[in-house]
């Protein structure tokens, strides 16, 4: 004989008459955990505190963070690059977006240990994935401000672009630019630490290291536009330094507006169409 098999009871749903809250949830929690680039973007646009006081509290999302600041940075350093190379051609164009995407973030990758180094000196309390995590806040603030000011650079270039000064004021234009995206991520970054009572001395000095590095790295990948008249090139022989070449164009800048020829030695101005500046 078969054994009978007994009868599962049947689980029927019930109403709950507990008359007790559904627990709350702050809404400062559900703000600090992005759900993706979007979110991120939004949060380093209208609140980068509260992304920074999610790197500062740590937990496993920290893990996706740096990737979602990385994008954001790529996003404004290419398509700023795009269009400072689209001053020459469009072709210039996607030859210097990679670069200068390659520049924002290689530069960084290139001073974090000092960062990571000055914050430990200094007495901050930050694991190396938490300094990553900092260091990308800003970058990622400088790299939507750059996207930001697109529309501005396009006004700016359509203004100032044309022969024979208009190259010098490009070039000049594109640094002034890029000073103050970086400067604008620099200060979301020292407020936010400041607020919570850290210290920022050791910040300041990083910021000088990245700001040289980054020049530097520029004038190694250039040209981002090509000097007019000249054939295009993805690259340039490594000569001088990018602060030489900064010095030149600021000279050939202050000389046309006086009036004169770029540069008040023909020399000087041969040298520096050769090379390219930043």
């Amino acid at each position: 004989m078969c054994p009978r098999r007994r009868a599962l009871p049947v689980l029927r749903p019930t109403m709950s008459t507990s008359s007790e809250p559904l627990p709350f949830v702050p809404s400062s929690s559900i703000a600090l955990a992005p759900s993706g680039m979007l979110r991120t973007a939004e949060l380093l646009l209208r609140n980068p505190s509260a992304v920074l006081a999610q790197v500062q509290a740590g937990g496993a999302e920290l893990r996706e963070l740096p990737l979602r600041l990385a994008l954001c940075a790529l996003a404004g350093f290419g398509a700023f690059g795009f269009l400072l190379g689209f001053t020459r051609s469009p072709l210039a164009g996607l030859a210097a977006a990679p670069k200068l995407m390659l520049v924002g973030l290689g530069s960084l990758a290139v001073c974090l240990p000092a960062l990571h180094v000055y914050g430990r000196l200094l007495g901050a309390r930050l694991t190396a994935l938490q300094a990553v995590c900092e260091a990308l806040v800003a970058l990622g603030t400088t790299g939507l401000t750059l996207l930001g000011l697109c529309p501005v650079w396009l006004v700016f270039a359509n203004i100032v672009n044309h022969p024979p000064t208009g190259y010098f004021h490009v070039m000049l234009g594109s640094l002034v630019f890029l000073g103050l995206a970086a400067l604008r991520g620099i200060a979301v970054l020292v407020g936010a630490l400041r607020l919570q009572g850290r210290t920022v001395l050791h910040l300041l000095a990083w910021t000088a290291l990245y700001g040289m590095v980054g020049m530097q790295m520029a004038w190694v990948v250039r040209p981002f536009v090509g000097t007019p008249g000249s054939p295009t090139a993805a690259f340039r022989p490594l000569e001088s330094s990018a602060f030489d070449a900064a010095t030149t164009l600021l000279r050939s800048n202050l000389d046309s507006l006086d009036g004169r020829p770029p540069s008040s030695s023909n020399d000087e101005t041969e040298t520096f169409q050769s090379e390219e500046s930043l």
